[in-house]
Formats: structure tokens, sequence, C-alpha cells
């Protein structure tokens, strides 16, 4: 099990998937009011940006992408960069230098270190020019700092994540849950920090 770090001011740390913004888009929710900033720190990591920024530019895609946009501002939302120099190439960059990129943790080494050969290494791009895993492993990474709601929980680096101690939480179940998300959200992590402690 890799150690899970809880924010030292009290706030609960809250990581978004991007297919879960066509959750909260469907179901119109307001991020800000049902995750307040009083409790909860909200944060997607750079290469889920990435994926964000890869919804096409369609007629049928301008409400969910203004969506994101506004809700992201109005929350508040944090992007995660881990520090590292830029890359030659084409491609939006993963990594950010001196006052943007923070140090990866022990633990997120750790993590990278159980998934990089079977999940990583060797795979293809995707349409966003992620390869195949690259934001699944960073939002596994973010588990261990945070709790991570996505709908796409499969073998991969969350399943791996979660196996070894990471927050994931499904979100399939949300819409049939009859409780606001900062409910669902806290008795996860409360009941996941009790598990913990034993």
């Amino acid at each position: 099990m890799l150690t899970y770090q809880s924010r030292l001011d009290g706030l609960i740390a809250v990581t978004i998937d991007s297919n879960v913004w066509n959750l909260l888009f469907d179901l119109k929710l307001d991020l800000a009011a049902e995750l307040p900033s009083g409790r909860f720190k909200l944060f997607i990591p750079r290469e889920i940006e990435i994926e964000l920024a890869a919804i096409p530019e369609r007629t049928d895609k301008q409400a969910l992408k203004y969506y994101i946009r506004t809700q992201i501002a109005a929350a508040r939302v944090q992007t995660q960069w881990v520090f590292g120099f830029a890359l030659d190439g084409d491609g939006p960059q993963r990594c950010g230098g001196f006052d943007i990129g923070t140090w990866q943790s022990e633990t997120e080494r750790k993590f990278y270190d159980l998934i990089r050969e079977r999940y990583l290494l060797g795979k293809t791009a995707t349409n966003s020019q992620l390869t195949r895993n690259e934001g699944d492993a960073a939002l596994g990474a973010n588990s261990f700092s945070s709790v991570v709601l996505t709908l796409d929980l499969k073998p991969g680096p969350l399943t791996v994540a979660q196996e070894n101690g990471g927050k994931i939480l499904d979100m399939r179940p949300f819409r049939e849950a009859g409780i606001g998300l900062a409910s669902y959200v806290i008795a996860y992590y409360d009941a996941s920090q009790m598990s913990n402690d034993q």
C-alpha cells in the first residue's frame, strides 16, 4: 500500500476526470455550489486539461465546452503541473517549469514505477496527443493526495492506484444516489479514511 497524504488545511482535495464533466453538464450542476471552497479544493491534472482542450469544436459540443470553461473558472479549479522542462517537438507540454510545476512526491514516483512498463511504455497517441493511459496515470498519481472522480474505472492505472491506497471514487452510481455531490464525496472520503486507519 502507498501512503495517502491529506491536505494540511483540512480541505478535501478533489480531482476531476475529463469524463466526469459530461455527467456534471448533464445534471446541470453548479460546481462551486456543490463543492464549496470552504470544504473542498478542486483540481485537474495538466493531462486532463489537455484532454478537455481536445474536445472537438463542433456545434453539438459547444454547450459542453462552455460549461466546462465557466465551471472551472467559477469553482476555481486549479490545473496541477508536475515540475519539468519543455519537450522538443510538437504537441502540448505536460510539465510546468519554475513557479508553475510542483515536485512529484515519493508516493507518486512509486506509483509510476508500478504502472510504467505495463500501462505507459510503447502506447500510441490518442486524438488529444496524449498517449493511451497517460491521463489515467496522472489521475492515479493524484489519488494519493486527492479524491479522484471518474466514470471510467476499468483495469489500468486507476485500478492499480485504487488497489494501492489511492482514493478513486466511481461516479457511475451518483445519479441514483439521491444525495448532493458534497455528501457523495464526503461519505466516500470518510469511509476510505476509516479503512486506511484500520
